[in-house]
């Protein structure tokens, strides 16, 4: 699968850069030569993100509702590093990140280019080249900021999701 579909900017993001007529989200890094690197995540943001209570999309305050887009395996252990959304930043991230929408049926293949501020993923090397995995908006009022895999997490062990909604998940047989 292959993903064209660029979705409209809402003006809640217009405050962020763009590159191919896609926001940037806050919490990603940049490489030494100023290009972005989608799929990253910027440490000292992330940790900022986390602590902080701000959203990794639009690097604004949370509020009283907030969205964890996690992948399947992340929900056994109800924790992400991924830091948690406005309900709005969620949805443009599913229509705009062709992974988390469900546009991409496979992780990309080869290594990112990293550097000391840039996060990769605990599992980026069992991932590179996998089948993709379904996602899932996990909707809460509040998380606790842990260590996983010697990394911050927002996770909601200690209370209880408000909604969990499959975003990719298919059922065998249904479209």
């Amino acid at each position: 699968m292959t993903d064209i579909t660029v979705p409209p900017i809402p003006a809640w993001l217009a405050h962020l850069p763009t590159v191919g007529g896609l926001v940037v989200p806050w919490i990603t890094p940049r490489t030494a030569d100023r290009r972005y690197l989608f799929g990253s995540v910027d440490r000292d943001r992330m940790g900022q993100a986390l602590l902080r209570r701000l959203c990794g999309v639009c690097g604004r305050p949370l509020e009283d509702r907030l969205v964890l887009l996690m992948r399947l395996s992340d929900l056994p252990r109800r924790c992400t590093n991924e830091p948690a959304l406005h309900p709005q930043c969620a949805t443009y991230t599913i229509a705009a990140c062709p992974m988390v929408g469900g546009r991409r049926d496979h992780y990309r293949s080869t290594p990112l280019m990293v550097d000391t501020t840039i996060v990769p993923p605990s599992d980026s090397a069992a991932r590179q080249g996998a089948p993709a995995e379904p996602w899932f908006a996990v909707w809460l009022a509040t998380y606790a900021v842990i260590t996983d895999h010697g990394n911050l997490a927002a996770s909601y062990a200690a209370t209880q999701a408000l909604r969990i909604r499959p975003i990719t998940w298919r059922l065998p047989g249904i479209p």
